[in-house]
């Protein structure tokens, strides 16, 4: 490995003098950290700072949440090195990955020697504390993480799918490069890619190749191979994701596969690649898969098909668009004319999740309907016929609900959440715990039923002994849930009304002012306006803060709109298309850049 090259190209050292560099080389020391292994825990001290040549590491902070990834030339641990205070979190190593470490005493005294490298070094502790200060926006992921596709059995075709999601991601502008078995014997030496992990002069001289492999730019694609071996393991082991590439009709239970994770206890998403004609699942065996191999993503393709390797390509780089629909009734239709425009711009929808009436569209989308379906579903559902009105004494809610749970199971039948083709959450609110809820599995109609139904005018869901109703109170735009996913650029749209409810001209107080108006006066309120104002108010005052986690926020053009206004429908979609396409002018260069 070559020291001095790996320090020229990182931002720490990248402008000293070649005489600095070489005297720099000589004080640092290489470390292998297998992956899953703790580098350093909270509260230890700051002794040492290190420099990834190959892997990928990540930090989580003192409560827990990740604080981001450490790849490939980046520094770790320099800020609590240079403060001489003790590590402010944990850092455990994604996969196995190579370092370089210098000892604190040893970095003090060449800086000494050399003071320009401390003015490197304070710039890049500079932009670090801006990064982590940065509250959101720019969701794209710019780094090239490793994957190992690993076949679930030994009839998967693996070699055929790694070459359409290299295509996939080649027309992404990437450079993939497929490594298996054959390619590291060829290189090395026939037996070179099954080099047992305790063989050290072998392992060292395989992990220097693959190094140098990553250390080109290009995206490295680890084809496992078809049976359990050294080299499959390797795979797994030099992977920032792994995905495991099953067929529908196959078993968990038959795979090698779950027991091969266990074995390595590594730390590294997992992720399944479901390979289906269309989506009908055998009973159980997506629920297998999750439990066994504690899955964090599952995807569903459909082979021949080259828009669903396009669409896992984007999710896997980090280009992926999450589009997050806003709750708000009628308002709601503001969200078809965004589709509408997304579809004329050609831009796809690649996650979705939605609160309220956003969960109700965004539920038609990934089950796979476009703007005029979305059109079509919800004039009958809303305008033709309102389920909405099955009135009962208010001693509960307004309505029963049942008519409207009754429509929500003839438009989405039986289907589950975790078997959609498209990605897709929904928000409903427990109010027993006061509570934010995200449903990603389970009955579709039954938690788009849950987190539409507004305190007052609906009742409540009962689930295990708590309460859960609209999502809109808790979270009204759910952003924040999608850019934990972090699969690349988030579109919101919000049609929640801009300021609150108003009756201009009545100076007041008159506690029966609202009871005279009449549909003389203007627009009037209802009590169910009222509910839902009242009950999402403490949402929409978290609006501008989830505003920012998008790349592009839509506050949709909705003022005098009602809750309940179904037959302004054409009015409504038509000042959200008008908006979204304004809004959209140039947002594909965004994303490429």
């Amino acid at each position: 490995m070559d020291v001095a090259a790996t320090l020229a190209q990182c931002g720490l050292f990248a402008d000293l003098d070649p005489t600095a560099l070489a005297q720099l080389t000589t004080r640092f020391r290489r470390q292998n950290v297998a992956g899953g292994e703790l580098l350093f825990v909270a509260g230890a001290p700051a002794d040492c700072l290190y420099i990834v040549v190959t892997g990928r590491l990540r930090a989580l902070r003192a409560d827990g949440t990740v604080a981001g990834d450490i790849s490939r030339l980046e520094p770790i641990g320099e800020i609590s090195v240079m403060t001489d205070e003790p590590r402010s979190g944990e850092v455990y190593a994604l996969r196995d990955s190579v370092l370089l470490r210098i000892h604190r005493d040893d970095l003090l005294d060449f800086i000494k020697a050399h003071p320009s490298a401390m003015l490197a070094i304070t710039r890049v502790l500079i932009g670090r504390l801006r990064q982590n200060q940065r509250p959101a926006g720019g969701n794209a992921v710019s780094t090239r993480p490793a994957l190992a596709l690993v076949p679930a059995h030994p009839g998967i075709a693996l070699r055929r799918f790694a070459e359409r999601l290299s295509d996939a991601l080649e027309k992404q502008g990437e450079t993939p490069t497929l490594i298996d078995a054959a390619a590291v014997d060829d290189a090395l030496g026939a037996g070179a890619a099954n080099t047992p992990i305790d063989d050290d002069d072998g392992n060292q001289r395989l992990l220097d190749w693959l190094s140098k492999q990553e250390a080109q730019g290009h995206r490295l694609l680890y084809c496992a191979s078809t049976q359990p071996s050294a080299w499959s393991e390797r795979c797994m082991r030099q992977a920032d994701r792994v995905l495991i590439v099953a067929d529908a009709d196959s078993r968990m239970l038959d795979s090698p596969v779950p027991s091969m994770l266990r074995n390595l206890h590594l730390r590294t998403p997992v992720e399944l690649v479901m390979q289906a004609d269309g989506i009908a699942l055998a009973a159980g065996t997506l629920r297998d898969w999750r439990q066994h191999c504690e899955l964090d993503a599952h995807h569903f393709i459909q082979p021949w098909r080259s828009d669903d390797h396009a669409r896992l390509a984007r999710l896997l780089s980090g280009r992926a668009i999450g589009l997050v629909l806003g709750g708000g009734g009628a308002r709601g239709f503001a969200h078809i004319g965004l589709v509408r425009a997304l579809e004329e711009a050609k831009l796809p929808i690649d996650l979705i999740g939605g609160t309220s009436m956003g969960a109700f569209f965004g539920a038609l989308l990934a089950c796979g309907a476009d703007s005029r379906e979305l059109r079509r579903v919800a004039g009958e559902t809303f305008v033709q016929q309102n389920f909405l009105n099955d009135f009962v004494l208010p001693r509960v809610s307004l309505i029963r609900g049942r008519r409207f749970s009754t429509r929500l199971r003839a438009i989405f039948g039986e289907r589950m959440i975790e078997e959609l083709p498209l990605s897709y959450f929904c928000v409903s609110t427990n109010l027993t715990r006061g509570a934010a809820v995200v449903h990603r599995e389970g009955s579709l109609a039954l938690w788009i039923g849950t987190s539409m139904a507004v305190p007052g005018v609906a009742p409540p869901v009962v689930w295990n002994g708590d309460l859960l109703a609209d999502g809109a109170i808790t979270n009204s735009l759910p952003t924040d849930i999608m850019q934990a996913a972090g699969r690349g650029p988030i579109i919101a749209s919000d049609v929640s009304t801009e300021g609150g409810l108003s009756m201009p001209g009545v100076e007041g107080p008159d506690p029966e002012a609202l009871l005279r108006r009449s549909s003389r006066d203007g627009p009037s309120l209802t009590l169910a306006d009222i509910l839902f104002r009242s009950a999402t108010l403490t949402s929409e005052s978290g609006t501008r803060a989830r505003a920012a986690r998008a790349d592009l926020y839509l506050r949709m053009p909705v003022s005098g709109i009602g809750l309940f206004d179904w037959k302004r429908i054409d009015e409504v979609i038509e000042r959200g298309y008008r908006q979204a396409q304004k809004a959209l002018a140039g947002f594909d260069a965004r994303i490429v850049r």
